[in-house]
């Protein structure tokens, strides 16, 4: 069912998890639910990077499981199917050396109209609110994959709206707000890949982490000039493909450290 067996471990992480929401969100009381929304917040940041990941390389060979894993990836992580596709792959993924004020700007963006820099806070809440807008404007150039991903939020909304129906305390205290704060924490979490860094090069425009427990908790995202370089390359892979790049990326560009 797998494309890539690494994956074992990630759609095993994504369904346990999955399963200890269902079970809050319908055994829990509601003080036990306010209690587990920071707890499933951390879990959701883990889930996050197999969102991203998932949807450059899709972990099943079925379409249809493929579909369902969305689901069940986006009530965890805030981001539905086809958002990573529309808002990253094919717009930040292609736009990511061109930053404001150029006339095909990154869709996620460290700069001003003006082309001066934003802060950490500024971008982060900048994207969180922004991203649909982003995915419209996007999706005015791929109009089918676009209708894809609003096809896809009849099944994502139709469950948030049995949740609520069934269980609306819980459902907003287990799903709604942790993976809200896991999606801003996204926000978050992207700002230094790339802010600071006006060039044209691949090499010198991404920050890496080589740090191993960076590296475990994100799924590999450290290595983040490798999968600029090649973002159709499995996230098990960009370890190998790093040491391949280490030389030709400037050592400023690689912190070892988790933080």
């Amino acid at each position: 069912m797998l494309r890539y067996q690494a994956d074992r471990a990630a759609v095993a992480y994504v369904l346990s998890t999955f399963a200890l929401r269902i079970g809050l969100w319908w055994g829990a009381t509601p003080m036990v639910a306010a209690i587990a929304v920071l707890p499933l917040f951390f879990l959701g940041i883990l889930a996050a990077p197999l969102n991203h990941h998932h949807q450059h390389v899709n972990t099943f060979r079925s379409r249809t499981l493929s579909r369902v894993y969305e689901l069940v990836l986006a009530l965890q992580t805030g981001a539905g199917p086809y958002t990573w596709v529309l808002h990253h792959n094919l717009g930040h993924h292609l736009n990511y050396l061109h930053q404001r004020p150029n006339s095909s700007p990154d869709e996620s963006a460290w700069t001003r109209t003006d082309g001066s820099a934003m802060g950490r806070f500024e971008y982060s809440f900048r994207l969180f609110f922004s991203h649909h807008i982003d995915i419209y404007r996007v999706g005015k150039k791929y109009p089918r994959i676009y209708r894809a991903h609003l096809l896809m939020k009849i099944p994502l909304y139709a469950l948030i709206a049995l949740g609520l129906w069934l269980r609306p305390e819980n459902m907003i205290l287990v799903f709604l707000l942790p993976a809200g704060l896991t999606l801003l924490h996204t926000c978050w979490a992207t700002y230094e890949h790339h802010a600071g860094l006006p060039t044209t090069s691949h090499f010198e425009a991404t920050t890496n982490r080589e740090h191993a427990l960076y590296n475990v908790m994100s799924w590999n995202l450290g290595y983040h000039t490798a999968h600029h370089v090649q973002p159709g390359l499995h996230w098990s892979e960009l370890p190998r493909f790093h040491e391949e790049l280490r030389d030709q990326i400037p050592k400023e560009r690689i912190l070892t450290t988790f933080w």
